[in-house]
């Protein structure tokens, strides 16, 4: 059970009715995630909380199946069970086999291909463990024709990945039916 109140789309008003109707039209969804209306108490959260998923995950130049992986990634290293079940639905729509979800979820090392394993450990390296990133790390995936507009969008999917585990956590909001 959440901790804060949720917004209902229904009372929201003004701004917060604004941003909602924006969520679902840029979205093409028929409904507010109850992540975005959890932020619905303040209106410079819930901006906050739109622009950054907007720019980041939604306008990534990373193919959108790869950003999903990395979040999806990094919920699961977390054990948020909010941002798990909505990541893992957003692979499945993106056409993620079982096999992948799997390896994303409990052994890593069997993602493949190689390259998408060498992204994805280095987006969870940032979102876990940040301070040991090194040079090496960055030129090795350079050597993989990585480039560094895709290194730092990477980075960037890591740190979207703990801000949202952050708040689905510490509020402990509902997951949303349709990602059950």
């Amino acid at each position: 059970m959440s901790h804060l109140e949720i917004t209902k789309e229904s009372t929201a008003t003004g701004e917060i009715s604004e941003i909602f109707d924006d969520i679902k039209r840029v979205m093409e969804i028929p409904f507010v995630p109850n992540i975005l209306k959890s932020q619905g108490m303040s209106e410079s959260a819930l901006k906050g909380l739109w622009g950054v998923f907007s720019n980041v995950f939604l306008s990534t130049q990373l193919p959108i199946s790869l950003a999903a992986m990395i979040l999806y990634r990094i919920a699961s290293e977390h054990k948020c069970e909010y941002c798990s079940a909505v990541h893992k639905m957003t692979c499945k729509t993106v056409g993620m086999d079982e096999e992948t979800l799997a390896a994303l979820e409990n052994d890593l090392e069997n993602l493949r291909p190689m390259r998408i394993q060498k992204i994805v450990a280095f987006a969870e390296q940032c979102a876990i463990h940040p301070q040991t990133i090194t040079a090496q790390d960055h030129d090795q995936l350079r050597a993989e024709g990585i480039s560094d507009e895709e290194i730092t969008e990477i980075i960037a999917l890591a740190a979207l990945g703990n801000y949202l585990d952050t708040l689905a956590d510490s509020i402990q909001i509902n997951v949303d039916d349709v990602f059950k």
